[in-house]
């Protein structure tokens, strides 16, 4: 009894993510199509990097998480508790607050009865979330000899949010990887049809054909896989409503998967190269843009020399990627192409989203969103294979233990496109 009521607790404290600081029912606030998912995606970026920004500074967590949860607890008081508005929001949407709250419930005590970690998260980032658990800061963290690897961000959530458990268990923290799971997937289908009921049950299914215990046994991919579904809404209502302002919130969440993997960067070089192909935006905008994700690149790497932290220690080595003769090319292509129509056939959103680039293959002279998607699949697909072609590690042993996962956490690039076209499709049928 006590573990359910500290799930419930911990529910409550991640909602004040989503709900603050930006009260998401206030119409125009930012977005010039209001609607309360686009609001809550951007508070989910904006507090991503205010805990970014916490996570580089060298004072231990306790000194101001639960003095954090308490000032997001006041003005969750402030922006809707005080004001009537509130409670009609509050009441029309009760059916998709039960049905997240039993979602959340039932992964997550599927994850406090699981508690076994992914070989990653034992070696890396159970680790390093255990330095911020025991009041150690990022200068500390720099002594670790495996962190090189990959940056902190999400160990920091792991560590963050189990020192604001009731017991403190280890689980705790990544109950938060859990409910930012299910919030993504909510933003994303809650505007697919008119009625909510059919929302609802679209939600539920994509709960049931995605969900993994692995992806949340401390692995980061669910983190990434997240974000990506957070930012194509965004890129999506950027497209289709103009909406220039999406483009500093993708900066947000392209800088938080800076720092949560090193394959982050390839994520984001990839949307900043389709964000400069749309065809609505003004050169100057693009410009900025450009500019502003360049300096956020900068920034890492200099917080990185100020901790004295190597920028990546990954297998990639400019003599090992010179010196790769052909035959040992080949014998790596043949095995990625092998190993990644595998993983594209376990990843039904992977799987869908190449036959339906190829089916729509001759739209995409029109430039329209369809063109976009495919430049972003056909960069992905690179990624891929220069990931594994170059990387000085035993080839099948490599792509034995990584490949699923990348497939997946690039998934969620796609998800919202395979929604939106087969909606379409039903709506001009109709």
């Amino acid at each position: 009894m006590t573990e359910i009521f500290q799930i419930c607790y911990l529910f409550i404290i991640f909602c004040l993510l989503i709900f603050c600081p930006i009260n998401v029912y206030k119409p125009k606030f930012i977005s010039n199509n209001p609607s309360v998912e686009i609001n809550i995606a951007y508070n989910i970026l904006l507090n991503f990097n205010v805990l970014l920004l916490l996570s580089v500074l060298p004072i231990s967590l306790s000194a101001y998480s639960k003095i954090f949860i308490l000032f997001y607890f006041a003005l969750f008081v402030y922006n809707y508790l005080l004001k009537i508005s509130f409670v009609k929001h509050k009441f029309n949407e009760l059916n998709e607050i039960i049905i997240f709250f039993i979602f959340f419930l039932i992964i997550a005590v599927h994850i406090a009865s699981k508690l076994n970690l992914g070989w990653d998260a034992k070696w890396f980032w159970y680790i390093k979330s255990l330095f911020y658990y025991q009041n150690q800061t990022i200068n500390e963290l720099s002594n670790y000899t495996f962190n090189d690897f990959h940056p902190h961000l999400g160990s920091y959530f792991w560590a963050f949010f189990r020192s604001l458990s009731i017991n403190e268990y280890e689980y705790t923290g990544r109950l938060f990887y859990a409910f930012l799971y299910l919030i993504s997937i909510l933003i994303i289908t809650s505007n697919i049809f008119k009625q909510k009921i059919n929302n609802l049950i679209l939600f539920s299914l994509l709960i049931t054909i995605t969900y993994r215990y692995d992806y949340f046994s401390g692995l980061q991919e669910v983190l990434i896989f997240s974000l990506l579904l957070v930012v194509s809404k965004l890129m999506y209502d950027l497209y289709e409503f103009k909406n220039t302002k999406n483009i500093l919130f993708i900066l947000l969440g392209l800088n938080s998967i800076l720092w949560i993997k090193s394959e982050g960067i390839a994520y984001a070089l990839i949307i900043f190269v389709v964000i400069n192909f749309y065809p609505k935006i003004k050169i100057k905008s693009k410009i900025i843009f450009s500019i502003i994700f360049f300096l956020l690149i900068i920034l890492k790497i200099l917080i990185y020399k100020y901790y004295q932290i190597k920028i990546n220690d990954q297998p990639y080595y400019l003599n090992y990627i010179l010196n790769l003769d052909l035959n040992l090319i080949i014998y790596k292509i043949k095995n990625i192409v092998i190993f990644l129509t595998y993983s594209s056939l376990k990843n039904i959103i992977f799987f869908i989203t190449g036959i339906l680039i190829i089916f729509n293959f001759n739209q995409l002279k029109k430039k329209n969103y369809n063109f976009l998607i495919f430049i972003c699949f056909i960069l992905n697909i690179i990624f891929i294979f220069c990931a594994y072609l170059f990387r000085d590690m035993e080839i099948t042993y490599s792509l034995k233990t990584t490949m699923d996962r990348i497939v997946f956490s690039s998934s969620g690039l796609y998800l919202l496109y395979i929604l939106k076209f087969f909606t379409d499709r039903k709506k001009s049928k109709i």
